[in-house]
């Protein structure tokens, strides 16, 4: 990593709670959508009239996500703490953004730049990283991404960009990984 200039978060599972189970999983086995392809990939081989009910019951089941979801204990003080080291942050998920939108006003979280489903190819695909970039015009070691999830593994490896992974029930193979936000912000003071 160069010179450190930009922050990028990932959303469910990183900057909100973890939770112990697989909301995404669930919906998939609810909905007869293959168990081993990002959710809008399995609606798009179903046949058009299912297509547009399936996107209307993933906004809502998202919503309702957004809407219990809690946050990670510690992200605020990581995010304030970033500021404070004049560092801007985006938030990039690949969810809906009516769905991050409640996320965000539920929590008062406020990123310079969100970017969601709707703006570019959702993770694995690298776009939301890249566009995040462009952005800020960042070279992809300029900036760091902090996911949870082997798609966000591939996102970054694809910008060629470092990734810093928070601890979930399900991401014990993912390294570096940090049980706390605090840990995670004291690593990275440590390189600063």
């Amino acid at each position: 990593m160069g010179k450190l200039k930009a922050v990028f978060f990932d959303l469910d599972d990183t900057v909100l709670k973890p939770r112990t189970f697989n909301p995404w999983a669930e919906f998939k086995e609810n909905h007869r959508l293959a168990p081993d392809l990002l959710i809008l990939d399995g609606i798009a081989l179903r046949p058009p009239e299912e297509q547009a009910l399936l996107h209307h019951q993933l906004l809502r089941y998202e919503q309702a996500l957004s809407a219990r979801s809690e946050l990670r204990e510690g992200m605020v003080d990581l995010l304030g703490k970033l500021r404070n080291l004049g560092l801007p942050t985006a938030l990039l998920t690949n969810n809906h953004r009516a769905a991050t939108e409640i996320a965000l006003q539920k929590h008062g979280l406020a990123f310079a730049l969100v970017l969601t489903r709707e703006d570019a190819l959702p993770k694995p695909s690298p776009a939301l990283l890249q566009r995040a970039l462009d952005h800020f015009g960042l070279k992809p070691d300029e900036a760091l991404y902090v996911g949870d999830s082997e798609g966000d593994l591939q996102a970054a490896q694809a910008t060629k960009m470092t990734a810093w992974f928070l601890a979930t029930p399900h991401n014990s193979t993912i390294n570096p990984r940090f049980e706390y936000p605090e840990e995670l912000i004291q690593a990275l003071v440590q390189r600063l």
